[in-house]
C-alpha cells in the first residue's frame, strides 16, 4: 500500500501540503542469478541509446580481497546485452566513459620491470565487450616519485604516515561533468614542501596541461587536501586544501588554519584564500558546472568536529575571486524536524551543534543554487568479556538544504532515519539524492511501517534486509516535503543498494542494483 505524508508544519506560517510525490516510472530487469557475490558498484556510464554500462568490483577469499571487476552493458529495456570479467593483476580500473559507440576504461597497472605506475586506455565495442587486446599507454609515473602509505608498530605504539598521504597512492582520476576532460591527481614525495602533480587530458587522450604545484614553505603534514574538480569546457582544475599554521587545530581558542583554492591550467597556478571568520570549518567540498564554482561545508563555533550550520563560498571563475559567501546556522524548521516543536525551539535558541555529519549529495540546480545533503553517520565498537569485538554502523538522519547564489539558505529540512547494522547490510543502507526541476529527491530503504512521531513527524527505520522497501522523499522548491513507497518488499524480490545508485547523465533517471541471496535485478527509475 502506498504511504503518503501530509506534513503539518509547526511554524507560525503555513506550508503547502502535497498529496503525493511527482510520478516515477519504474522499469525492472529480469531476475537473474548473480555470477558474483560481494560486489560494489564502482562506475557507470550512459551508452547514448538509453542504456548504461556498469562496472562492479568483486571480492573473494576469506579476507574478501578485491579480485576483479564485472562489467555489464544493459539496453534501455534493461536487457543484458554484453558482459566482461576484468581480473585484477597489479591493476585496477580508475574510471570509464563512452565515446563514439565504444567503451573506454582508464586502467592503472603496476609495471614491475620499470618500477612505474602505468596508466592505460582499454577500448571495446559496446556490442560485445572485450578488453583482452593490447591497451594504449597514456603516460607513466615513477613509483619512486609518488607518496605511498606505510604503517608499523613498535610495541603498542603505531608509527606511519597514514595521515600524510592525501589520497589513493595509485592516483585519483576524475571525469568532468560531461566527460570531455580527464584529470589525474598525484601526491608527490617532497620532504620540504607539499607537492601535487595534476595532469589533464581531453577525451581523445591529448594532454591539455600538466601542472606540478607546490605550497611553498609548507611541510606536507601542515597541508590537508580536500577535493578537486574539473571544468568541462576547458579542462581547468580546481584544487581545495586546508593549510595549518602548526599541528594544533586551535590557537588561542580560534581556528589555526586557512582554506586555499587553486586554479590550475596551462597558464600556471592561481591561489585564493578563504576567510572563515574565525569559525571552525572541518572540511568543505567543491561543486562545479559550466557557470558555477562553489565550496560548501559545515561550520562550528567550538571545533572541527561539531556543526552549527553551513558555510558557502561562490567563486567567480573569470577573475578568481569570492563573489558571495555566508555562514547559515541551522534553521528553526530544521531543528523542529529533528527534535520536535518544543525541544527543537529550545535547541535552536541555545545554538545546538551537531556531529557525525558526512557529505552524501552535492548538486547545482538550473538556477545556480546548491542542493546540499549529508548523513548522520558514525561507528561504535564494544568489547565482550571474552575479548570479542562488536562493531555497529549507524546511518541516521539526513540533513538537506538549498543555498542560493547570494549565499542565503532558502530552506533546510531533516529527514528522520535510524538504521544500524553489524556490517552485513551496509550495502542497503544510507541513501541517494538527486535534483530534478527544482525538486530534491532522496531514495532510501525502510521497513513497511514508517514510525509516527510527536508533532506530526515520521521516521524511517530499518528491518531485516530481506524486508526493506524502497522509498522516495521529495522536497519541493519551497521546502515542503512528501514521501511515497516506490517498490514494496513483497513485490520487489530483491533489496536495492540505494547508496550505490547511479544518476543518468541528463538527470532523468536513477539506476539501482538489487540483490537477495543469489538473485540480482536492476531497476530504472525515470523521474
Amino acid at each position: 500500500m502506498k504511504l503518503k505524508l501530509l506534513l503539518a508544519v509547526m511554524l507560525c506560517f503555513c506550508v503547502a501540503v502535497q498529496a503525493q510525490v511527482s510520478p516515477i516510472q519504474v522499469t525492472k530487469s529480469k531476475i537473474e542469478k548473480d555470477k558474483r557475490k560481494d560486489t560494489e558498484l564502482m562506475f557507470t556510464a550512459d551508452d547514448g541509446k538509453g542504456g548504461f554500462i556498469s562496472a562492479r568490483l568483486y571480492r573473494a577469499g576469506l579476507m574478501k580481497m578485491p579480485k576483479g571487476y564485472y562489467i555489464e552493458h544493459y539496453d534501455a529495456a534493461l536487457n543484458l546485452v554484453s558482459e566482461y570479467e576484468y581480473e585484477i593483476d597489479d591493476s585496477s580500473i580508475k574510471s570509464l566513459f563512452v565515446k563514439d559507440g565504444k567503451l573506454n576504461l582508464i586502467e592503472y597497472k603496476r609495471n614491475r620491470d620499470t618500477n612505474n605506475n602505468d596508466y592505460n586506455l582499454l577500448t571495446s565495442s559496446l556490442d560485445k565487450l572485450d578488453f583482452s587486446g593490447e591497451g594504449q599507454n597514456i603516460f607513466s609515473v615513477s613509483r619512486k616519485d609518488v607518496k605511498k602509505p606505510f604503517f608499523f608498530a613498535v610495541g603498542f605504539i603505531p608509527i606511519g604516515n597514514l595521515g600524510q598521504v592525501d589520497h589513493d597512492p595509485t592516483g585519483e582520476v576524475y571525469l568532468s561533468q560531461n566527460r570531455n576532460h580527464i584529470a589525474f591527481n598525484f601526491d608527490i614525495k617532497d620532504d620540504k614542501e607539499e607537492t601535487h602533480l595534476v595532469k589533464v587530458f581531453d577525451n581523445d587522450l591529448n594532454l591539455v596541461f600538466e601542472n606540478e604545484f607546490k605550497q611553498e614553505g609548507v611541510k606536507d603534514n601542515l597541508f590537508h587536501y580536500n577535493s578537486i574538480t574539473i571544468d568541462d569546457s576547458n579542462g581547468d582544475a580546481y584544487f581545495l586544501g586546508k593549510l595549518y599554521e602548526s599541528r594544533r587545530m586551535k590557537k588561542k581558542g580560534k581556528s589555526n588554519y586557512v582554506y586555499k583554492l587553486y586554479q590550475l591550467n596551462a597558464n600556471g597556478t592561481k591561489e585564493l584564500s578563504f576567510d572563515t571568520a574565525e569559525n571552525f570549518v572541518g572540511s568543505m567540498e567543491l561543486i562545479n558546472d559550466d557557470e558555477n564554482l562553489v565550496c560548501v561545508g559545515f561550520y562550528s563555533e567550538k571545533n572541527d568536529f561539531r556543526y552549527k550550520g553551513t558555510v558557502y563560498y561562490n567563486v567567480n571563475k573569470d577573475d578568481f575571486s569570492v563573489s558571495a559567501f555566508s555562514f547559515n546556522p541551522f534553521t528553526k524548521q530544521f531543528m523542529i524536524d529533528k527534535y520536535g516543536e518544543k525541544r527543537g525551539s529550545r535547541k535552536e535558541k541555545k545554538g545546538k551543534e551537531l556531529s557525525n555529519l558526512r557529505y552524501r549529495g552535492l548538486h547545482i540546480g538550473a538556477d545556480g543554487g546548491v542542493y546540499f545533503t549529508a548523513e548522520e553517520y558514525y561507528v561504535t565498537t564494544t568489547y565482550g568479556y571474552n575479548g570479542t569485538q562488536n562493531t555497529v554502523y549507524h546511518y541516521n538522519d539526513i540533513f538537506a538544504c538549498k543555498i542560493n547564489t547570494s549565499g542565503k539558505m532558502e530552506w533546510a529540512r531533516n529527514i528522520n532515519k535510524r538504521q544500524t547494522t553489524g556490517g552485513n547490510a551496509i550495502d542497503y543502507f544510507s541513501y541517494l539524492s538527486t535534483v530534478k526541476d527544482g525538486r530534491m529527491l532522496i531514495l532510501l530503504n525502510g521497513s513497511d511501517k514508517v514510525k509516527k512521531m510527536r508533532d506530526d513527524r515520521i521516521r524511517f527505520n530499518d528491518k531485516r534486509v530481506k524486508k526493506l522497501s524502497l522509498y522516495v522523499v521529495e522536497i519541493l522548491p519551497g521546502g515542503e516535503f512528501n514521501y511515497d513507497q516506490v517498490i514494496n518488499n513483497d513485490e520487489s524480490k530483491v533489496t536495492y543498494k540505494v547508496a550505490e545508485g547511479v544518476i543518468s547523465n541528463n538527470y532523468d533517471a536513477v539506476i539501482l542494483e538489487g540483490n537477495k541471496g543469489k538473485k540480482k535485478r536492476v531497476v530504472k527509475l525515470t523521474l
